[in-house]
Parts: C-alpha cells; sequence; structure tokens
C-alpha cells in the first residue's frame, strides 16, 4: 500500500535569517556564562509576553580578589534580552567597563 507524501511546501522547521541570528548569539552568550562557571535559569511568562533570567554562580565559578560572584537578574521581551539585562547588571555591579562593537 503507499504511503501518502507530506507536504513539503511549507515547511515547519525552517527557521528564518533573523530567528537563526538570535539562536547563535543566544549559544554564544550562554557558552561564555558556563565557561566562566554561572549557571543561568531562564523562565519566559507567556502570558505577559516577557522573559526573566536570573545568572548565579555554579560550583566552578571563576573567583577574582577573594569575591564571590553574586546573583542578578533580568527582564526582556525575549530570553536572549533577559539574559543580556542580567549581564549588563552584572558588569555594573562589578564596575567593568565594557565598550559596545557594532
Amino acid at each position: 500500500m503507499p504511503r501518502r507524501r507530506t507536504d513539503r511546501s511549507r515547511p515547519d522547521s525552517a527557521m528564518t535569517y533573523a530567528e537563526e541570528r538570535v539562536a547563535s548569539e543566544m549559544g554564544r552568550v550562554m557558552l561564555a556564562l558556563y565557561r566562566a562557571g554561572m549557571q543561568v535559569r531562564l523562565w519566559p511568562d507567556a502570558l505577559k509576553g516577557r522573559a526573566s533570567a536570573r545568572i548565579v554562580p555554579g560550583p566552578s565559578a571563576k573567583r577574582r580578589r577573594g569575591e564571590t560572584p553574586r546573583a542578578v537578574t533580568g527582564v526582556g521581551d525575549s530570553p536572549l534580552q533577559a539574559i543580556y539585562a542580567a549581564v549588563e547588571r552584572m558588569n555594573e555591579r562589578s564596575g567593568a567597563i565594557v565598550v559596545p562593537l557594532e
């Protein structure tokens, strides 16, 4: 008995260019935080269209000058914006001077 072929004219799994860029940028951020020993806890709120992120030091977090990194939170319209807000807050708290590259 022949099988029915699936309609490939509209693939559901295809990502747009913008979605691919967001996904790759989020991967870079998560990898950098992972290498620094930080853990990211992320929870989206679909009802409000917002997302929250909390970055906490993991057991292998890099410590400098005897300081223990503290947890920070961030809120944004997307999970990536929430992570960026938390990273910006972490940089402000540590006194880091960050120059944005465009």
